[in-house]
Order: C-alpha cells, then structure tokens, then sequence
C-alpha cells in the first residue's frame, strides 16, 4: 500500500534550475540543461501517452548539447551560445536551428512550471488536476498550437496523473511539497530571463504549429 502512496516525482531528488551568474547574469548551458533533462524525466512519468511531449523536448536538449559540444568554453553560458547560432541563422527561415530548439523548449518548460505552480496554488488541493494543467497549456503553449496541435492537447490532458500519484498522499507528501516549492524559485527565474532574453534580442517567433 505504502508503495502506492509514493509520488512519482520526487522533487528532492530533480536538480535545480541555476542561478544566474552574479557578475554575468548569464545561465549556465550545462547545468540549465540538465535541470531540462530532469523536468523531461518527470513529465516521463506521466504516463506513455506524453511520450510526443518528451520525445519532442528530448529533441530539442539534444540540439542544444550537440552545439554546446562543439565549443563548450565559448558556449559556457547559455545566451552565448544562442547569439551565435542566432547570427549563423539569420537569413534561415528553417525551424530545426538551435535557437528554435530552446524557444519551443523554453515553452513546452514554463507549461510545466505553471502546471506544478497552479497544483500549488490550487486552495481546493483537489486530486483531479486536468483543469490546472489546460490552464497551464492555455498560457504557456496555446498561442503557437494550430488546430491539430490544440485538439491532440484537448485529449492528452484528460490522463494527466492526479495529485496523489504525482505528488504523494496527503498524509505524507508534505516534504516533496517544500521541495517542489523550492525547485520552482530557480525554474521560474530560468524561464523569466530567457524570455526576457529572446524579446532583448528579437528572437521570438510566433508561427504556429
């Protein structure tokens, strides 16, 4: 029974987002990586029917590494190596491109952040949790879905995991509750400079898909 109980992700054990180098107020490409790749675990754990999700962000960590790989030095933090595969694109209109890959990865991230936040902020803490999840797809990714993408979403969220399976029974998830609410402090910055970034930049697109 206890087995039953346990949550299936534990927010303990998923290593943080970084914080911003002070001097820099840049991000770590590593270790924002491997944070990514520890939120793709979890979203894994949803259940087999997100596996496009994970496939899809999967994807798109694995562009970012093989270019932070060709140069790790120069590509140490993260806006470094946007820029330059930003300028090595600009007359491309391709979708495949680096910066493409963290703009749909940034996005596809700040639904989950939202969807763990709205579980948190949800007064109810009711153990269905698919309204909390559409909202977070409603301000995260909806904007840039075009009508198929939308409907494959109307019927995905309807299998979203309840509250006890993702975060544990009442009775004992209180520690993964502090750590959730810990791993969001970084995750949320991470996801609010890199917007912040993009729009600097003139990197956003808004084609849908």
């Amino acid at each position: 029974m206890a087995a039953d109980l346990a949550p299936r992700i534990d927010f303990s054990k998923l290593k943080c987002f970084p914080e911003l180098d002070g001097e820099k107020n840049k991000i770590v490409t590593k270790a924002f990586l491997e944070s990514a790749q520890n939120v793709i675990d979890s979203i894994e754990s949803f259940g087999i029917l997100f596996s496009p999700i994970v496939k899809d962000m999967r994807g798109n960590v694995k562009r970012l590494e093989a270019k932070y790989n060709e140069n790790d030095k120069a590509f140490h933090y993260l806006e470094d190596l946007i820029l330059c595969d930003s300028k090595g694109n600009e007359s491309s209109d391709a979708f495949d491109t680096v910066t493409e890959g963290l703009l749909w990865l940034k996005r596809a991230l700040e639904m989950i952040e939202r969807f763990f936040r709205n579980m948190l902020d949800d007064t109810t803490c009711s153990d269905n949790v698919k309204h909390l999840l559409k909202k977070a797809y409603e301000d995260a990714l909806l904007p840039y879905h075009g009508f198929f993408a939308q409907k494959g979403f109307q019927v995905l969220h309807h299998y979203v995991p309840t509250r006890t399976a993702l975060l544990g029974s009442s009775q004992t998830n209180n520690n993964n509750i502090v750590a959730l609410k810990t791993f969001l402090v970084t995750f949320r910055a991470n996801i609010d400079h890199i917007n912040a970034f993009f729009e600097a930049n003139n990197l956003n697109k808004t084609y849908k898909v």
